[in-house]
């Protein structure tokens, strides 16, 4: 197992507050309450702000403010509605980041996204997710996840499965993983 303290560049306080909320979230195995149409949202939101904005923390910043042990999806999701995202690719420039933007785009365009799953593997889908950007590379969960849903169904075990090749600190060992 590898240390922590080889992998997580947090330069920013954010960084750093965003990745110990998280821990505890996982930790005490938070959970994501909402509808189904409202864990889409949400699932949408994450990979889609993430990718088209210089500002990837905007919708982290409302998300961190927003975990709990019962953490409210519709509140989160109602802030998201709500919050300006300015559209900025500027960032992109290499051929994957190009793909990405391009899965990206037609996984928030989809009016038929799916997911199959219970909402324990969602739990731990929202949980790995959040900490596998924050490992070494955030850009391989992302477009491994965007790649795994590209027809338009979210199976949930299997981006679990791909998002613990991530994990390369253990994190969620005594999770009791779903997987």
């Amino acid at each position: 197992m590898l240390m922590q303290k080889f992998f997580y560049p947090l330069y920013y306080i954010f960084d750093e507050n965003m990745f110990a909320n998280t821990l505890e979230a996982v930790k005490n195995k938070y959970e994501f309450i909402g509808s189904k149409e409202e864990k889409i949202f949400l699932i949408k939101s994450l990979f889609y702000y993430q990718l088209i904005t210089k500002d990837y923390r905007k919708l982290l910043r409302i998300l961190n403010k927003n975990l709990a042990q019962k953490t409210d999806i519709r509140k989160i999701n109602n802030l998201v509605r709500k919050t300006e995202f300015k559209k900025d690719l500027s960032w992109v420039i290499w051929l994957f980041e190009k793909k990405m933007i391009k899965l990206v785009n037609k996984f928030w365009q989809s009016k038929n996204l799916k997911f199959m799953g219970n909402d324990a593997q969602f739990n731990e889908f929202i949980l790995r997710y959040l900490i596998s950007i924050w490992l070494v590379d955030w850009a391989g969960p992302c477009f491994a996840t965007l790649k795994a849903s590209e027809n338009g169904v979210i199976n949930l075990k299997e981006c679990n499965e791909i998002l613990f090749l991530w994990d390369f600190t253990k994190i969620f060992a005594n999770y009791n993983e779903v997987l």
